[in-house]
């Protein structure tokens, strides 16, 4: 049964009729017509992760048979967080010439105005998204490997605190890249609230007079 379920990261914990320690179970992980929820019978394959910690390589609904195709095929080895991905589902990616050009759209304020005041003498803004937004890639990358080993993660005031000093782009090229923190409307609001704050900081420095 699963006795714990947290949908919005996308992993929860089985406890086997028989007793002993619970199993962690990811969504990759898990095969039905719908995601699971606490209290949700399930049959699994239990495996082990790197670290030698239990979870669940493939689940399943109790009312599912042995002649379901999910249930036939081969658990995989370990999951990984590449295999969350639209590609590695076999879903391809949505738009991603749309999707560039919002990004691009997106960028072209704040990269205009950091240019200006770098020619001006004032680098530290530049500075700023040069630094801040490789880290939060880095956080995002981190966050999304940690979720689907079941590690400590990283919390989201300090991912949204790197979006907001400057890393906002590298934290959106995360998002598509690792499929991460995209479902979650709370988050997205806050991270989106960042972005429209940066919009409308350097579309106010552009109208003002610059003075060296």
């Amino acid at each position: 049964m699963i006795s714990r379920w947290n949908d919005d990261k996308g992993f929860g914990f089985i406890r086997s009729k028989a007793g002993g320690d619970e199993v962690f179970l990811h969504i990759s992980a898990f095969r039905g017509d719908r995601r699971p929820q606490t209290g949700d019978q399930v049959l699994f394959v239990i495996g082990k992760d790197a670290q030698g910690r239990l979870r669940a390589e493939q689940a399943f609904p109790a009312g599912l048979t042995s002649e379901d195709p999910d249930t036939r095929r081969k658990p995989p080895a370990q999951v990984s967080w590449e295999q969350t991905r639209p590609e590695a589902e076999g879903r391809p990616s949505r738009k991603p010439g749309v999707k560039l050009a919002i990004f691009l759209a997106l960028c072209a304020l704040p990269a205009i105005g950091c240019i200006r005041l770098l020619l001006a003498g004032h680098p530290l803004p530049f500075l700023a998204y040069l630094v801040a937004s490789p880290a939060a890639f880095a956080l995002y990358w981190d966050d999304k490997r940690n979720a689907t080993r079941g590690a400590w993660r990283t919390s989201e005031a300090m991912l949204h605190f790197f979006e907001l000093v400057g890393g906002w782009p590298g934290a959106l090229i995360a998002q598509q890249v690792f499929r991460h923190k995209t479902r979650k409307v709370s988050f997205q609001v806050v991270f989106w609230g960042i972005v429209l704050l940066h919009q409308l900081f350097w579309a106010g420095i552009l109208l003002m007079p610059l003075r060296s």
